[in-house]
């Protein structure tokens, strides 16, 4: 009897606190976004989100940085929408409208896959329909144009992005790296983690602040400080009804302006004119009905979540099968596994047409005049086609809602059979008033009881969380020590063999110099040999130079004697001729001895 008046008690009051605050819709993501970039209606993802951002804008790349947090690795991104396009849903490269967001209902830290090696950490984002399980399972290979590569020591700087390789660089980073399987699991919701902080710790030899997330109030760019990021993570709940204020169709608008994609070939810059003159058309005071459908915007009825705030880990999109691409879509995929078909195969739209005012023409001849009605009668049938493909969508919506109804009137049913219920018990109670009364001051009792307790509950589960936290790290400490040890004793065994390398170089260097002293013995005795020899061919040369003199000598006092006797053969024959001259002689006429005398 009491559990039956304390549950009719708590069905008759509304829980206020989940009805307020703890939970969004679709709606509000439509409603923030509209500011800073424009929302078009593709084909295949629905409604997705082309950003308003400069040239070099590549998601978890530009304006943010990476941080520790108790579910890993966690965006920390500068933009006022990063709350929403970087923690919900996933990211997708066109090659006209280029990076477009596509809108998701589980939060995340980030929605990335990550991936180590060579001295680089390198990321990239989840394309529409990949879960966690299939990226750290290898099952998604992504374009070469998704991934973001930085040095490994640099990974929780503030200012990573200074440090990106270059885009050239990339392919050949990624094909000597392995995927990080990292997880972390909380209530039953699994996240990928990426780094770890001892690894990031071992790499930098500096501590990794550990932060915790705290939920903000209001959309914004999280803020930082006392080792916690506030930032809004609301539930999310999908809304059927949910839609953009504006909306560009994306076939017409890019049929009417093949020359004004954002995307640029090879996915790694965006054309910022081209996306400025996109918000233009979206934003004109009076906007282009032929690419722009204009919303009136819905009146949403908030329903409480079923999770509870925020909603956890998931899946892709509910309306996006798994692991599938786009058909019809030339994805901006750089180098891919596979090809994708072209662009120009993308089905028509699904947004009504509308009516074309009739002009005024000269009268035109018989045959132009049937062309003209060919051509018109062809658009009339495509209008059929798309009228058509509009009604199935219609009808399918109708299921939908069809289905959603039925589950509102099984849920009417059931609150109905409860208040009945609650009524029997309420009669019940009027009979018997007195006890009714104790039995509501007993429910009261029970209920703040289990207040009491609940309270107590939750702080005993921030105990264990704490009592968990400090556990994680001690063990990371333990581990730390361990390594250190390690490090420690492979230093010793280093310095040991590098004593015995030297030892044994000192003995080669002795053997070397006893070598080395034997070589001088032997040069030394030979050098003496060879001063012997010298000092013989010296003193040869010494007789031999006393021999030529001797002889020169002796041919001098040849000569001399030679001369002598000359001299004394000329003293001779001049002897000779004076005592000829000194004979009696006629005398001679007088000229004559003049001149003899002369």
């Amino acid at each position: 009897m009491i559990s039956m008046f304390a549950l009719a008690f708590m069905l008759f009051v509304p829980n206020k606190g989940k009805a307020q605050d703890g939970y969004i819709s679709d709606q509000e993501f439509y409603d923030q976004l509209a500011p800073y970039g424009t929302w078009v209606q593709d084909d295949y993802y629905g409604d997705v989100w082309i950003p308003n951002v400069d040239e070099d804008f590549r998601p978890y790349a530009t304006n943010g940085y990476w941080a520790q947090t108790e579910y890993g690795n966690t965006w920390v991104s500068d933009y006022p929408w990063g709350w929403a396009t970087f923690h919900y849903g996933r990211w997708h490269y066109d090659d006209y409208y280029g990076w477009e967001w596509i809108p998701g209902h589980h939060w995340a830290p980030a929605w990335v896959s990550w991936r180590h090696g060579g001295g680089y950490y390198s990321w990239a984002p989840l394309d529409a329909g990949i879960s966690i399980s299939i990226s750290i399972g290898g099952g998604y290979n992504a374009p070469n144009n998704y991934w973001v590569c930085a040095p490994e020591r640099y990974m929780n700087s503030p200012r990573i992005y200074n440090y990106y390789a270059p885009h050239t660089q990339v392919v050949n980073i990624i094909r000597n790296t392995t995927i990080i399987n990292n997880t972390y699991v909380y209530n039953n919701q699994t996240y990928a983690t990426g780094p770890r902080p001892a690894d990031i710790q071992r790499i930098t030899r500096r501590p990794v602040t550990v932060y915790k997330i705290n939920n903000a109030g209001r959309p914004g760019a999280p803020s930082v400080g006392h080792n916690a990021i506030n930032i809004y993570r609301p539930a999310v709940n999908a809304t059927p009804n949910a839609r953009p204020a504006r909306v560009v169709n994306a076939q017409a608008y890019r049929q009417a302006n093949p020359n004004a994609g954002i995307g640029r070939a090879g996915g790694v810059a965006n054309n910022r004119a081209n996306a400025q003159k996109l918000a233009a058309v979206v934003h004109s005071s009076k906007p282009n009905t032929q690419f722009v459908n204009v919303h009136p915007k819905p009146i949403q009825s908030k329903v409480a979540p079923e999770n509870g705030r925020p909603a956890q880990a998931g899946g892709a999109r509910p309306s996006l099968p798994s692991n599938t691409s786009a058909p019809g879509r030339n994805e901006g995929h750089g180098q891919q596994m596979q090809q994708q078909p072209a662009a120009n195969n993308r089905p028509a739209s699904n947004a009504p047409n509308r009516a074309q005012q009739p002009a005024v023409v000269k009268p035109i001849p018989q045959a132009q005049h049937q062309q003209q009605a060919r051509q018109v009668q062809q658009q009339a049938q495509q209008q059929q086609q798309q009228a058509r493909q509009v009604q199935q969508q219609g009808q399918q919506k109708q299921q939908q809602a069809r289905q959603v109804q039925q589950q509102a009137q099984q849920k009417q049913q059931q609150a109905q059979q409860q208040q009945q219920q609650a009524r029997q018990v309420q009669q019940q109670g009027q009979q018997k008033q007195q006890q009714a009364q104790q039995q509501q001051q007993q429910a009261r009792q029970v209920q703040q009881q289990a207040q009491q307790r609940q309270q107590q509950a939750q702080q005993q589960q921030q105990q264990a969380r704490q009592v968990q936290q400090q556990a994680q790290q001690r063990q990371q400490q333990a581990q730390q020590q361990q390594q250190q040890a390690r490090q420690v004793q492979q230093q010793a065994q280093q310095r040991q063999q590098q004593a015995q390398q030297q030892q044994q170089q000192a003995r080669q260097q002795q053997q070397q110099a006893q070598q080395q002293q034997q070589r001088a013995q032997q040069q030394q005795q030979q050098a003496q040999q060879r001063q012997q020899q010298a000092q013989q061919q010296q003193r040869a040369q010494q007789q031999q130079q006393q021999a030529q003199r001797q002889q020169q000598q002796a041919q001098q006092q040849q000569q001399q004697r030679a001369q002598q006797q000359a001299q004394q053969r000329q003293q001779q024959a001049q002897h000779q001729q004076q005592q000829k001259q000194q004979r009696p002689q006629p005398k001679p006429e007088p000229q004559p001895q003049q001149q003899e005398q002369h």
